[in-house]
């Protein structure tokens, strides 16, 4: 039993600080990773007058720096640099933004505009095709086309004004996130933002050291961990989150041997169902991921885990991030095969879709999207250059999720599909809305999303109940994968409406 005496000689001192920084940790930590809003942020980093002062006492005259644009004098020059982050939790589709967010300087014109330091690079340079003068010289307005901003991108746009106005204001509206969203200014920072990391850093671990200080004895769960070897092939599409979690399980688990060796859905399950009709103590140290349920085999056991949700990835130089199913079957039908057809910019559009029958993936894009039909054949071998020269359209294969999505990132034009969870990472991709919902774990359950598939996890027969793949498996669906699987743009089953997972 817990010893409560151990208190008496803790002073109100402590226990008052203790809670302060433990509230104060909880807080940042809720609004940062469960909180999920969509956060626009920008900050003015330089507004100042263009012009030489002289010092006090002086009596001189100011020096002006006379400043001419396309070869007219301007008056009342001014500069303003203005950084834009997104630094929510999650990603800014076109759609989120149903106000247009724009950014007043009052009695102040302005004269000319570039945009400088993009992260990434290719966001840049959309924003200079989408802001054309003809949209904001001579007016005190910038208006914010209507773009994908990735978690974690950023870019400052440098303007010159005319006018003695000062001061810069915003309006416009930005929603989504489990809690909505909005555009925030934020003062310029004292110090590098590493600051806030150094923060949540720092009391995350005095949070764990006063914890285990006071309920370690209490709170702690016995672990059920299991010695041996394993392991899980199948699906590229979850490979990343298997791996994040076979990190966690050995960390805690360390007579733990698990190997990840993904080699798609259908090919995991057959080679278990094969391996286990010549070696079933061999294939009882397997399991097999399988994007959707497999094809019936009398020895194997499968049983679902989680939802994962899919995404139509595209290369942003596109300039389209909203298709319609309709849409996307016509480009895969090589009906549409330039963006400037569906609004975009003037490129010829790039599929870059996974190998043969084997892929879950394929397989669940073929059937919630494309309605059954089939993909056209090959023209590229590597995707950027057409081997065939007579084709009309541009298509090539990969073997897994993360070639395809390299490929997709580096090629303009490019569009593949590929898990969630994945797709986020790469800085050049765009996610697109389809018939108007954009990919997202929170509209799945209501189905308004339907681009997703059940994660199943296969075995040979039912393994034994303390063998680590009984472990491994219990641990795949316990709350203490949950966070990784979220993370992953998994949903666990155990979140959804019974049966939902089948």
């Amino acid at each position: 039993m817990f010893d409560f005496s151990g208190f008496a000689s803790v002073n109100l001192e402590t226990v008052i600080a203790a809670v302060a920084l433990i509230g104060t940790a909880v807080a940042w930590l809720v609004d940062r990773y469960v909180l999920r809003r969509k956060r626009l942020v920008y900050r003015v980093q330089v507004d100042a007058r263009i012009g030489v002062y002289p010092h006090a006492g002086q009596t001189q005259r100011m020096v002006d720096v006379e400043v001419r644009h396309q070869g007219a004098v301007v008056p009342d020059p001014s500069i303003v640099l203005l950084r834009l982050d997104n630094a929510g939790g999650m990603d800014i589709d076109p759609h989120d933004m149903h106000e247009k967010i724009a950014f007043a300087f009052p009695d102040r014109k302005i004269v000319g505009l570039k945009v400088t330091e993009a992260h990434p690079h290719s966001l840049g340079e959309m924003l200079e095709r989408r802001l054309s003068p003809a949209h904001f010289v001579d007016t005190s307005k910038l208006v914010l086309p209507r773009i994908a901003i990735n978690r974690g991108d950023h870019f400052k746009f440098l303007l010159v004004l005319s006018g003695t106005g000062q001061g810069v204001g915003h309006s416009g509206y930005l929603a989504g996130g489990s809690t909505g969203g909005g555009v925030y200014h934020e003062p310029r920072p004292r110090g590098p933002g590493r600051r806030t990391l150094l923060f949540g850093a720092l009391s995350m671990v005095l949070v764990g050291a006063l914890v285990a200080f006071f309920l370690v004895d209490v709170l702690q769960p016995p672990k059920d961990c299991s010695s041996g070897q394993l392991r899980v092939i199948g699906s590229t599409a979850v490979e990343p989150t298997m791996r994040e979690l076979r990190t966690a399980y050995a960390a805690e688990c360390t007579s733990a041997d698990i190997t990840i060796a993904a080699n798609g859905s259908r090919s995991g399950v057959r080679g278990l169902a094969e391996l286990g009709a010549k070696d079933a103590v061999q294939a009882s140290q397997q399991i097999a991921m399988s994007d959707g349920p497999a094809e019936s085999a009398p020895e194997l056991r499968g049983s679902p885990v989680a939802v994962v949700v899919f995404a139509v990835a595209v290369n942003r130089s596109a300039e389209v991030t909203a298709l319609t199913t309709t849409q996307l079957r016509d480009v895969y039908n090589g009906k549409l095969t330039n963006w400037k057809q569906l609004g975009g910019r003037d490129l010829p559009i790039r599929m870059v879709s996974r190998v043969g029958p084997d892929s879950g993936s394929r397989r669940v894009f073929r059937e919630k999207v494309l309605a059954g039909d089939q993909e056209l054949g090959i023209s590229s071998d590597n995707c950027a250059r057409d081997d065939d020269a007579v084709a009309k359209y541009h298509r090539c294969e990969v073997g897994t999720t993360e070639e395809l999505l390299t490929r997709v990132n580096e090629i303009d034009g490019a569009i593949g599909y590929a898990e969630l969870g994945s797709a986020r990472k790469y800085p050049q991709i765009s996610l697109a809305a389809i018939d108007g919902v954009a990919p997202d774990t929170a509209k799945v359950a209501d189905r308004s999303y339907r681009f997703w598939e059940v994660e199943h996890a296969y075995t040979y027969k039912t393994p034994e109940a303390k063998s680590l793949t009984a472990a491994f498996l219990d641990y795949l669906r316990s709350s203490a994968a949950r966070p990784v699987l979220e993370r992953g743009g998994l949903l666990p089953c155990g979140d959804l409406p019974t049966g939902f997972c089948g």
